[in-house]
């Protein structure tokens, strides 16, 4: 038999298949699966799945039909969740069966995130991850990192007067030297720093290779078996180089660190202290040092270089906002020193613009899949094993219900009492749910304080202008991926004080 008949047979047999469990799953519960659009035989919703930006298909489906959704590819049966009673109710209250991940043929076996802290299955090596990086990352050893974090913010603010057009690239060297400092003991001086490049386009090829939709196997997973040389396998030549990425960006920072433990010169360091407690670690244990320390950047640093940019955006659109800001940074600090961790408390229109930013437009619009490991029924509706389960944080937070005027950008929101259904605060969502929420929301959340109530302290943030004055608003645009970007866009970032006053702000 020819190979594109033993493929193509394989590929209906599997659809066969598929849609036989599905339909079996389906008989054994008295309660009926939640309403979603109409599927078609065999293929199922899987032409209707967006292949980008799926949190607004998704929040427009949960429009038509609810807070709980059902579609199915191929027979798998894939559960949307655009309701915040839903998703505390499931993923939070019974999260000891929400909390393991589908296997993402791309990204998990083809790429090889499926060890990683995000992908890997639920179980006592993930327990193991997640004990690991809250001994680095709990709330206490945070107030520890404070003085890294000021400090490498303050050089943010030295790189903001010297080339202001640059900011996006200064924002990501930034991080990154955050990140670094703490996970290696690696100091980053320059944007074009080699590890901070391949950590980059780790994180990036990670977001595009596990986006739902993005990838025909992801849908069909027998298409992974495929030569690399078939027709229309380019994604294996993909997955190839996406690899390579991954492998380097694992192994030789965490190399470089265990060569400076074993010389006796590595600077303190979450990864140099993983290698000191454990002299002669089993080969599955170094993996699990590995992948922590990789978790470090990968987990935190993307999405607070995403927040920092929203910010920046934000305060472009929305010069009131700003000026209310900067306000209370003057009745609160005077002239002539920087904010500290010490100030948050006393500066709640920062707090309430923080908020804002995480919910206007959330780093991760659509939270990493999660998979149902046991039947279960909720509010009448029976969600089978091994279902697929989205949580759409984006549809959350525009939720008019919950957010009035939620595509305004609108920090007093969260100034009155905190009410429970209308306003409350967007932290508990932003950061992922259940057992799976990201061990590096303290670390984020403290960076992101520090630099916005920096920067607005020293800078005024307007639109770019064109050639002939005339100011360039730009236009939100987000771009796709598990953790999105706002699209490049320019601005006009100007001190507001005299250089004296500045200097002395930033202890020169």
């Amino acid at each position: 038999m020819s190979l594109d008949l033993t493929f193509g047979a394989g590929l209906l047999l599997s659809c066969a298949i598929a849609i036989l469990a599905s339909k079996f799953a389906t008989k054994r519960s008295r309660y009926p699966l939640p309403p979603g659009p109409y599927g078609l035989p065999l293929l199922g919703n899987a032409l209707q799945m967006p292949t980008s930006h799926e949190w607004l298909t998704f929040a427009a489906w949960g429009k038509a039909f609810g807070g709980v959704i059902h579609v199915s590819i191929f027979g798998r049966p894939i559960i949307i969740l655009n309701s915040r009673k839903a998703i505390s109710d499931l993923l939070e209250a019974k999260s000891g069966i929400y909390s393991d991940r589908p296997v993402l043929p791309m990204a998990g076996e083809l790429v090889g995130y499926d060890a990683s802290l995000p992908l890997i299955r639920y179980g006592a090596r993930h327990r193991e991850y997640r004990k690991l990086m809250y001994s680095g990352l709990a709330l206490q050893k945070i107030e520890e990192i404070h003085p890294i974090q000021e400090q490498k913010i303050r050089d943010f603010l030295q790189s903001l007067l010297e080339s202001p057009n640059q900011f996006q690239t200064h924002i990501r060297r930034t991080v990154a030297s955050i990140v670094f400092q703490i996970s290696h003991g690696y100091s980053v001086t320059k944007d074009d720093d080699p590890l901070v490049q391949l950590a980059e386009r780790a994180t990036h090829e990670f977001s595009l290779a596990s986006a739902p939709g993005s990838f025909f196997v992801d849908l069909l997973p027998i298409l992974k078996y495929i030569p690399d040389w078939f027709p229309g396998a380019t994604f294996k030549k993909t997955a190839k180089a996406w690899r390579q990425t991954m492998v380097q960006l694992r192994d030789e920072p965490y190399k470089s660190v265990k060569d400076q433990v074993l010389r006796g010169v590595a600077l303190p360091s979450f990864t140099a202290s993983l290698v000191e407690r454990n002299a002669q670690p089993t080969e599955e244990e170094e993996d699990i040092y590995k992948w922590t320390s990789t978790a470090f950047y990968s987990g935190g640093a993307d999405t607070t270089v995403s927040a920092i940019s929203t910010f920046f955006l934000a305060m472009v659109l929305n010069p009131e906002a700003q000026r209310k800001a900067q306000d209370e940074l003057g009745k609160v600090l005077g002239r002539g020193r920087l904010p500290t961790f010490g100030d948050r408390d006393r500066l709640p229109y920062i707090e309430a613009l923080i908020k804002e930013i995480y919910r206007w437009n959330p780093v991760a619009p659509l939270a990493l899949p999660h998979r149902l490991t046991q039947d279960d029924v909720y509010d009448g509706f029976f969600l089978p094993e091994g279902a697929i389960v989205f949580a759409n944080t984006w549809g959350i937070f525009h939720d008019p219900d919950i957010y009035p005027s939620h595509a305004d950008f609108i920090p007093e929101r969260f100034l009155s009492p905190e009410n429970s259904d209308v306003n409350p605060d967007p932290r508990p969502f932003a950061f992922g749910y259940g057992r799976r929420v990201c061990p590096g929301k303290h670390l984020a959340d403290a960076s992101l304080f520090m630099l916005v109530a920096s920067t607005l302290s020293m800078f005024k943030i307007s639109p770019a202008k064109d050639k002939n004055e005339m100011p360039i608003i730009p236009v939100p645009n987000y771009q796709p991926g598990v953790i999105s970007h706002p699209a490049d866009f320019k601005c006009c970032i100007t001190p507001r004080y005299s250089e004296a006053e500045l200097f002395m702000q930033l202890g020169k």
